[in-house]
């Protein structure tokens, strides 16, 4: 994959920031990926590069995409580890594809931080309007990460990958809606889903009481239990009795 190596620097930053891909990954081929790791221990990169030509004309187009889901599923190790203890292979085969989509979403999302500024700046949008134009997109990632061809290729990949992960709907060209909020009962997806928002949003903690109102959970309703047992953060009562959630120890070493 040595000669994806230029284009994939040329796409890692901008205005400092990282940015890290420059096109779409179909869902089925992340999935795929996924299951194999979750059975076999392992990923295949020649297996992931003969799925993904089955989705896109072109040798170097197959070997780049190839590369960003092998960055997704290795990059991530600790989410991946978290998800085994309770979704093994066979369990996560069987998942509703809706869930599915959630956990590819949240592993491309941690990797390519990009993905969820953009998610948040959708949802601000959303707040106030039920549709959204490319313009309007444009210019809130620009004010993040820059105005240039790396932010608008990205922008290109990350739209069509949200798109097919039920995040957000194509009302028509260039043109965004709100995707149904989707209800998330399995408690390893549900972590994970808080996880994102407490590390992404910069926030040394959250209040449990404050997860309706921020803007990650326009797309996930999600319930959280102040007695049970997480691994990616731990739950703590305030002084006035309010609980806050707090990104764990072990977490931070991994993902610094």
């Amino acid at each position: 994959m040595g000669s994806v190596n230029s284009v994939w620097r040329d796409s890692m930053k901008t205005t400092g920031k990282y940015i890290g891909i420059n096109q779409r990954v179909p869902f089925d081929v992340i999935d795929a990926a996924l299951y194999r790791l979750l059975r076999d221990q392992t990923i295949d990169k020649n297996l992931v590069i003969s799925h993904m030509k089955e989705f896109t004309k072109g040798e170097n187009r197959a070997l780049k995409a190839a590369q960003f889901t092998v960055q997704v599923l290795t990059k991530q190790s600790q989410c991946i580890l978290h998800l085994k203890k309770s979704i093994t292979a066979e369990v996560y085969i069987k998942l509703p594809s809706t869930d599915r989509k959630v956990i590819i979403l949240s592993l491309v999302v941690l990797t390519y931080p990009i993905a969820y500024d953009l998610l948040i700046s959708l949802a601000t949008g959303f707040k106030v309007q039920s549709k959204i134009n490319r313009k309007f997109i444009n210019l809130k990632m620009a004010a993040i990460y820059g105005s240039n061809k790396s932010v608008g290729y990205a922008l290109d990949a990350l739209l069509q990958m949200v798109i097919e992960l039920n995040t957000i709907e194509r009302a028509k060209v260039g043109l965004y809606e709100l995707a149904p909020k989707r209800i998330i009962n399995y408690p390893a997806i549900i972590e994970l889903i808080i996880y994102i928002d407490i590390k992404l949003s910069g926030s040394k903690s959250i209040l449990v009481d404050d997860l309706l109102y921020r803007p990650w959970y326009i797309y996930f309703e999600v319930a959280i239990g102040k007695k049970s047992f997480y691994t990616l953060f731990k739950y703590d009562e305030s002084r006035i009795g309010q609980g806050y959630l707090t990104i764990s120890n072990n977490a931070n070493k991994v993902h610094k």
